[in-house]
């Protein structure tokens, strides 16, 4: 009789832990899947960003005037122009957006615009390399965006226009 009962409580043990290492696999899943979803969101956002700049550096051929209009994006909290002060075609533009998503707080990003601008014809062809990163604590209106060092970007877009010559 003492074998017997050994037997079942050997073989409930096992099965305990076996429930207990199914358990702690299904949790894994859980939050691996959580964490992926997270970084779709993010790359979502930053997609949607990068379009809508691609939109607005489309249509400003001045560095300064750009500035002023991706200031006046939706979700752009403060933006900066860095240049070399030679040209206006050329320089870099950083600004700090912001998304409120439902239940998850503020994801903020940096959007770097990076313009190079090239001679063509009776006009100018301008590269814009656009790049969104990921900054929790440095996309805050007022803060000096050229001081941060910046981590890999969470999505590059390239884009390119001819400008015409200005008559």
């Amino acid at each position: 009789m003492k074998k017997r009962n050994l037997a079942f409580t050997v073989e409930l043990f096992g099965l305990f832990i076996l429930l207990v290492l199914v358990i702690t696999v299904i949790t894994q899943v859980f939050v691996m899947s959580r964490s992926h979803s997270i970084q779709a969101r993010q790359l979502t956002e930053a997609v949607i960003l990068a379009e809508s700049t691609a939109e607005v550096s489309s249509t400003e051929k001045d560095m300064m005037q750009l500035s002023e209009k991706v200031a006046d994006m939706e979700n752009v909290v403060s933006t900066q122009y860095v240049s070399d002060g030679a040209q206006t075609a050329e320089g870099e533009i950083l600004a700090g957006a912001v998304f409120t998503p439902d239940d998850q707080g503020d994801y903020k990003y940096i959007i770097r615009i990076d313009r190079k601008s090239t001679p063509s014809g009776e006009g100018v062809y301008a590269e814009d390399n656009i790049s969104i990163y990921s900054a929790p604590a440095a996309a805050d209106a007022g803060a000096d965006m050229t001081d941060i060092s910046l981590p890999d970007p969470v999505y590059t877009l390239k884009a390119g226009k001819y400008f015409g010559e200005d008559k």
